[in-house]
């Protein structure tokens, strides 16, 4: 073939040659452009490339252009943080599970809902400064408002797994827990130790006339007690709302407990074991768990607290209560 003859076959084959190759590449670009995403399925969720659209470029101001005294820079961002979890190497992916050695969640926060959505809680029983019987089975109840109740999932495996969710009247999907904490005294100034509590239970059900309930069904030894809520989205990640100023989303009361239900001298324990009422909970998490299940306190000789409802305990390996109780625990609701 003549040198002349094999020029004028590539100029003719060009043309083709390159529609061939860059096809692909338009097709490709389309599948996976802003606004479409998702690996060329069309779902953003499955696609690993940030979609412009969702940057938010006020994450690329650290806040001190006019600083206030004493505040601190943010960390900054162009990409939504979407790989913050490499700046903290030493610390595992969340990944769903309950870390008691702690972890980086990469999950985004999510939906927040407006300021009049804000989730609310007031215990109607015990109130502030009731005297229930010692020992004796009672009722925690609650006053919720602005949270769709009754949202919860497997604790084991999707722990802080995915974004707040909002439902159609924008309020908060998720769940709530209640917690009583041993005191020495109502009056007690020192902190108390978020792993020792004297009751949990995971409120897994739908509030019934905008109430929530758990039934304590061995009721506690004689002392002071603090009481409180957690109010949570679906992943059990504490609810978020829109502005930082805002009346607390959750509700705490101070009780006592007391033979034949008498108030004790400044709510001061006199039961011998009251150092050890509160169950020890190394890495006491939620888990959102069965229905059927139960809130044992270990340690204290009459401390136990059995609830008749779901309990948020955690699956690793900690002491006393949340121990003993996953030992036995299997069952989900």
């Amino acid at each position: 073939m003549k040198f002349s003859t094999v020029i004028s076959f590539a100029f003719a084959i060009l043309p083709v040659l390159k529609h061939v190759s860059a096809d692909p590449v338009r097709r490709f670009s389309r599948r996976s452009g802003s606004g479409n995403g998702g690996n060329g399925t069309g779902d953003p969720q499955t696609s690993l490339t940030l979609d412009p659209a969702v940057i938010a470029s006020g994450f690329a101001n650290n806040g001190q252009n006019v600083p206030t005294a004493g505040q601190v820079a943010s960390l900054t961002s162009t990409n939504n943080f979407i790989n913050f979890c490499l700046t903290v190497p030493n610390q595992q992916i969340t990944n769903g599970k309950q870390i008691a050695a702690g972890s980086c969640n990469p999950a985004p926060m999510g939906s927040i809902p407006s300021s009049a959505n804000m989730p609310s809680a007031k215990f109607t029983n015990p109130k502030n400064g009731d005297t229930i019987a010692a020992n004796t089975a009672f009722t925690i109840s609650m006053a919720i408002n602005n949270l769709q109740t009754g949202n919860f999932v497997n604790a084991d495996e999707n722990y802080f797994a995915a974004p707040q969710q909002l439902n159609a009247q924008g309020l908060i999907v998720g769940h709530s827990h209640v917690v009583v904490e041993a005191l020495e005294a109502l009056d007690q100034t020192t902190v108390t130790n978020p792993a020792k509590f004297a009751f949990f239970k995971g409120l897994n059900d739908v509030a019934q006339g905008g109430i929530l309930t758990a039934s304590v069904t061995a009721g506690l030894p004689a002392g002071a007690y603090r009481l409180c809520s957690i109010n949570t989205a679906a992943n059990h990640q504490p609810a978020l709302v829109p502005i930082a100023q805002h009346g607390t989303l959750d509700d705490c009361v101070y009780f006592t407990a007391s033979g034949g239900g008498a108030a004790s001298s400044n709510g001061k324990d006199d039961s011998a074991n009251a150092s050890a009422t509160s169950s020890t909970a190394a890495a006491a998490t939620d888990t959102g768990a069965s229905a059927a299940a139960s809130t044992t306190s270990a340690g204290a000789s009459a401390a136990s607290s059995t609830a008749g409802a779901a309990v948020d305990t955690s699956k690793g390996k900690g002491k006393g209560q949340g121990r003993g109780f996953r030992k036995g625990h299997k069952n989900r609701s």
